[in-house]
């Protein structure tokens, strides 16, 4: 079953890569503008958490979305010392752009799937993230 895996991911990550370089954009900043476009403002430190990628990886994709004009860093409204990453019109649009290539590759993978299928292989994969997300985070406590 890992070789399935395996190649699925690997044909994943080049579809996905190869669609994101027409806009000038690496996977890593469709992550954060997709997450953005979802939950709005978010510290880096946030976005870092929720997408599962040191906080390193996430400055310098930021870094890039804001020389693009993509997001913006203002100061948060309860604390001076922190900036919040946001969208800005345009990240918002390249952000549903993102969504879409995403929904591209989804359409190819559940080709033939039935709606019950689909929902199942969701469920599974959603319990999977989350128990290795937990080992992660447990792995990083105690490192």
């Amino acid at each position: 079953m890992q070789d399935r895996i395996e190649i699925f991911r690997r044909l994943e990550r080049q579809y996905i890569r190869d669609r994101l370089e027409q806009r000038g954009l690496l996977p890593m900043e469709g992550m954060v503008l997709r997450l953005l476009a979802r939950e709005g403002k978010l510290r880096q430190e946030d976005i870092a958490r929720r997408i599962v990628i040191d906080k390193g990886a996430i400055a310098r994709a930021v870094v890039r979305l804001e020389d693009q004009g993509l997001v913006v860093r203002r100061v948060s409204d309860q604390c001076r010392r922190e900036k919040l990453v946001a969208l800005t019109p345009d990240g918002a649009e390249l952000a549903g752009w993102v969504q879409e290539v995403l929904n591209d590759w989804n359409r190819v993978s559940y080709q033939g799937f039935t709606p019950e299928e689909r929902a199942l292989y969701d469920s599974l994969l959603t319990r999977i993230v989350d128990n290795v997300t937990q080992f992660k985070r447990g792995e990083d406590a105690d490192g």
